[in-house]
């Protein structure tokens, strides 16, 4: 079973007004749900030391869920590896940059 990012997020309805004239007006909705923003921690140096970190290199054509895919089995886990480069999406990996995909994945889970 995949673990989730949304794991022990909050969920609350939005009742900013701002919010609601932006987005709500003439779709027909009433009130949204969302998730609360999270706060990350990153290893510690030391606890990056304990795990296998395989090196790669960004190309133009990479792809965050076929790295996952490749390494962990399921494109599921494309979060991990931008968490782990301190990145959001994959559109702040710049072509030619050394990144990082954590091993074994266990291990970032249970640190995540």
């Amino acid at each position: 079973m995949t673990y989730s990012r949304y794991s022990g997020r909050r969920i609350f309805k939005n009742k900013d007004r701002n919010y609601r004239d932006v987005f709500f007006e003439g779709r027909g909705i009433k009130e949204t749900y969302q998730y609360s923003t999270p706060r990350f921690s990153y290893p510690t140096n030391e606890y990056m030391s304990t795990l296998t970190n395989v090196p790669r290199i960004w190309t133009a054509v990479d792809k965050l869920y076929n790295i996952s895919d490749e390494y962990y089995n399921s494109p599921d886990y494309w979060w991990i590896i931008a968490w782990y480069n301190k990145k959001a999406s994959e559109s702040e990996f710049e072509v030619g940059e050394v990144y990082y995909v954590p091993l074994p994945l266990q291990d970032v889970l249970v640190f995540f």
